[in-house]
């Protein structure tokens, strides 16, 4: 049920927690947020989301056990299902928004969709949320070029899969879409922690390779600290009333 790739590419929580970014404060309110929101994170790794919903009614779905420790660390009093996307041991129609942050990818969709639909209250919002690489241009985008020649066919917000399979679901409605400008500020050991976050790339037999050549270019900029941007989107669409 769980992608092999990210089965096996994400083993080790310090490092996810240690290298990906978190998300910007704008898009709670975007999605619509707040103290009495029943929220189900959805493949919420390590916490970094939840910890910005933890003000809310929030509950974290998480399949894969390093990330739950980590969590469970991170985030001691939140509580957290050990689960996958299309089997939510939740009630029918228990949540008001369930949110994706970079998780939405690997998820099966004809199966995930209608348990989200199920999940979810009718009139109740899906947000799907990735901090997107795909716009950059200058270092950033010769940076993440080491990496991207490895991705082959990893599931990924890229290839799109994703959009079509929401809009052609019954369950849910037209997508709105936001935008926000974020970043993320590491030293030269936290950026390469960040590379090797990578699920592809925990993966790859030239891992190691990978990681000296990211270390290599981050040392020829010739700065301490490294400023990563991304452009941060955020996807939702209202969950249609049950049949």
């Amino acid at each position: 049920m769980i992608h092999q790739t990210a089965a096996h590419g994400f083993v080790h929580g310090d490092v996810y927690e240690r290298g990906r970014a978190g998300y910007p404060e704008a898009i709670v309110d975007a999605i619509g947020i707040d103290q009495s929101t029943r929220v189900v994170d959805l493949g919420c790794g390590t916490g970094k989301l939840t910890r910005m919903l933890a003000f809310s009614r929030v509950v974290g779905v998480e399949p894969l056990p390093p990330m739950l420790a980590t969590f469970r660390e991170q985030l001691p009093d939140v509580p957290v299902i050990v689960a996958i996307a299309e089997a939510i041991p939740l009630r029918d129609s228990s949540s008001d928004v369930v949110t994706c942050a970079s998780a939405f990818h690997w998820f099966d969709h004809a199966r995930a969709l209608p348990e989200l639909h199920r999940v979810l209250r009718p009139g109740g919002r899906l947000a799907i949320i990735w901090n997107r690489r795909d716009e950059l241009t200058g270092w950033p985008e010769e940076f993440w070029k080491i990496t991207e020649r490895y991705r082959g066919d990893t599931p990924g917000y890229r290839s799109g899969a994703w959009r079509t399979a929401l809009e052609g679901s019954p369950f849910f409605g037209p997508i709105e879409e936001h935008s926000f400008h974020h970043s993320q500020l590491l030293d030269i050991d936290g950026a390469v922690a960040r590379v090797a976050s990578i699920s592809f790339i925990d993966t790859h037999p030239k891992r190691d390779e990978i990681l000296s050549e990211a270390r290599l270019f981050l040392e020829n900029l010739g700065v301490e600290e490294i400023e990563l941007p991304y452009r941060t989107r955020v996807y939702v669409c209202e969950n249609l009333g049950h049949a």
